[in-house]
């Protein structure tokens, strides 16, 4: 829902998501930057991250790395989407994954991915209910859309975690297979404060 409230917000957000900080007890979560494309080039040439997510091809090159920085710091600086590297507090400063709210102007959307060597820490779900607090609080979202491929159910549980409901099922293209594939559409919703 796109009350004239949250268009106000969401208008006065550009500039100031390029300067976003938040963190974690085990992360910091920040803009993407430049020097990051190398890391997700690297994670993101897995194809057991890349089968989960719908909008990455594989192979993913470090040419796509940096048109997909390129791309979400102009949706940043337009107030169209959130989205931060994660970079864990003990590491040497290297993307490890993302987390993303996109459409902040419309119908907002959220999605992440983590390195494989990362998987079953718990990391995702710090920096996932770390992004939702921001969007929900920060921004004033009410409504937020995620889901998973049929099967990912880590993911699934971090999304019920943070209070996402199952809405229903669909079909969507997972570049990296280049086939349709099944997936759960869950949604979030929050009553606005009175």
């Amino acid at each position: 829902m796109m009350t004239s409230e949250r268009i106000a917000r969401v208008a006065s957000v550009g500039a100031p998501l390029l300067d976003l900080r938040l963190r974690t007890a085990r992360l910091d979560l920040r803009p993407l930057v430049g020097s990051d494309a190398p890391a997700l080039a690297e994670h993101l040439s897995d194809p057991e991250v890349t089968r989960w997510l719908a909008r990455v091809p594989h192979p993913y090159r470090l040419s796509d790395a940096v048109t997909f920085v390129e791309q979400a710091r102009l949706s940043a600086a337009a107030g169209a989407a959130l989205t931060v590297a994660l970079i864990p507090r003990d590491g040497d400063g290297s993307a490890i994954g993302v987390a993303v709210v996109h459409g902040l102007k419309g119908e907002p959307e959220f999605g992440y991915w983590l390195a494989r060597p990362n998987w079953g820490a718990g990391l995702m779900g710090e920096a996932a209910a770390s992004v939702l607090r921001h969007a929900v609080y920060i921004l004033g979202l009410t409504r937020i859309r995620s889901g998973a491929f049929a099967g990912n159910i880590a993911s699934l549980a971090i999304q019920r975690r943070n209070g996402f409901v199952v809405t229903g099922a669909s079909h969507r293209l997972c570049l990296a297979e280049g086939r349709m594939k099944d997936h759960i559409d869950t949604l979030l919703e929050v009553r606005p404060d009175p």
